[in-house]
């Protein structure tokens, strides 16, 4: 079932078609939030208000090609809520076993592994590279992660960012020579 044919179902009084929608987008969800908020559990509490924002305004919901786009506009807008809501962003301590215990592979750019290195290289340059996304601004690693890890192009990224393309070729193009630098390539 598509999911316009899912939202009208909802919208008429089906109600328990909505774990459809969470079935189906809870994964891509989490993944985003997890790489904005670099915490699984933070990551959890957000996709959870992803899906509860989602539920109550999905009657204000008009259709649009990509719906999976409208969710993840919500995701971002719920980690920075939950960043000016905690002033997280200056607490910058990363804990290895925060980093070593995703819940799932990661991917990047079109769900290729990240490496092709040993098991324990791979494990450090996926800590490297998660520390170093946690030291960028806010807007370049939300362009960084709506990218290389969900796979949007540049003017998709512009739609969800509500930002002109060349403020989004210009964050991706700094963020990643900050990453870099970071992790000194």
């Amino acid at each position: 079932m598509q999911d316009y044919e899912l939202i009208k179902r909802i919208r008429q009084g089906e109600k328990q078609l909505f774990g459809r929608l969470v079935e189906k987008y809870y994964n891509d969800v989490f993944r985003y939030c997890y790489y904005q908020t670099g915490n699984e559990h933070t990551a959890y509490d957000c996709t959870q208000e992803t899906f509860y924002h989602l539920m109550r305004f999905l009657e204000n919901y008009k259709e649009r090609k990509h719906f999976k786009s409208y969710l993840i506009r919500i995701a971002l807008n719920v980690c920075k809520d939950y960043f000016r809501k905690n002033n997280a962003r200056t607490n910058k301590e990363i804990s290895y076993s925060q980093w070593t215990d995703s819940p799932e592979q990661e991917t990047c750019r079109a769900n290729t592994p990240l490496s092709v290195n040993g098991p324990e290289q791979d494990t450090l340059i996926k800590i490297s590279v998660r520390e170093g996304l946690m030291h960028l601004a806010e807007n370049q690693r939300e362009v960084i992660v709506l990218y290389y890890y969900q796979g949007y192009k540049l003017r998709e990224i512009a739609s969800l960012t509500g930002v002109p393309l060349s403020t989004v070729k210009t964050r991706l193009y700094s963020g990643t020579e900050k990453l870099k630098q970071y992790l000194k390539m």
